[in-house]
């Protein structure tokens, strides 16, 4: 006879206008009616998410599931990165980065019976220095809004978007030096991405060519350029056609070495963190198992 499935969800409250709590009435009655067991935990404070994923998969559950934004996925994910324990989604954030690259639903109702339907895909991660992250990691003007959302009392599209056009009439380039494998880069830029994921969220698109399972960070260097571009900018985001923009460079690379820079501002995942160079960019040696519809 079939051990039963146990499943362990991990709910950020605070994230999507406090809508985790709502998992409790839709997604779990769908999963016990599929005889599956279920508990829950709400997170309490940062890297709660983690501490809880550690103990879920310590405790023999077959599948751990961040309720909650990216910053609860990236969390959830550092708990579970190189064991054999899937990762599970049920997106409530703003952006949802992860969940939107993997075809997972925004209804929570679609995306419970991805977590009984979907098939585990193994992913790449990525680290800078020893920061790992899912999807995207920068330093810019990407974190410098990071940065700026991360003060603010609410979150969601429309706050971002006032946020990023106030923002970028005033922002100034960063200087960088760097290297990608053997390509030396020395310039003015307005941001630089390492991206696992093809976007940040939102669906919007700033390495159209990633792939999570490639073995490669696509490095996306938007170069300095006039502020009359930058609704062109927006909308190449959001078209998915960055590259084709006469100010951006794309490469794909094993390694980055970022030698020098003027800020010590960056972003993991869209949550703001704080950078410290020399750094490396690079795969991790370990792997992790999600649950979606691919």
């Amino acid at each position: 006879m079939t051990a039963q499935k146990k499943i362990f969800l991990i709910i950020n409250n605070n994230a999507g206008h406090k809508k985790g709590v709502r998992a409790i009435d839709i997604a779990v009655p769908i999963l016990k009616r599929k005889g599956y067991s279920v508990e829950y935990s709400f997170t309490n404070h940062p890297g709660h998410a983690t501490e809880l994923a550690v103990k879920a998969s310590a405790d023999g559950f077959d599948l751990v599931v961040a309720v909650g934004g990216d910053g609860t996925v990236n969390e959830v994910a550092q708990g579970l990165i190189g064991s054999n324990i899937p990762m599970g989604i049920i997106p409530i954030g703003s952006g949802n980065g992860l969940a939107r690259e993997l075809g997972i639903s925004m209804n929570m109702r679609k995306s419970a019976d991805t977590l009984i339907n979907g098939k585990n895909l193994q992913l790449d991660v990525c680290k800078l220095n020893e920061q790992r992250f899912l999807c995207t990691c920068g330093i810019g003007f990407d974190a410098h809004i990071a940065d700026q959302m991360s003060l603010t009392s609410s979150r969601g599209f429309l706050r971002y978007v006032k946020l990023v056009v106030k923002e970028s009439l005033f922002y100034k380039p960063l200087d960088v030096r760097m290297k990608i494998d053997s390509v030396q880069i020395e310039e003015p830029v307005f941001l630089i991405t390492f991206a696992n994921a093809s976007q940040f969220g939102n669906n919007a698109f700033i390495a159209p060519d990633a792939s999570m399972t490639d073995g490669l960070i696509d490095v996306v260097v938007v170069k300095k350029f006039a502020k009359i571009w930058m609704p062109v900018f927006a909308l190449a985001l959001f078209a998915g056609f960055v590259p084709k923009l006469p100010f951006v460079d794309c490469y794909k690379a094993r390694q980055i070495d970022l030698e020098i820079t003027n800020t010590q501002v960056l972003h993991f995942d869209g949550e703001p963190g704080k950078l410290k160079v020399p750094a490396t960019v690079k795969l991790d040696t370990e792997k992790i198992l999600v649950r979606c519809e691919r």
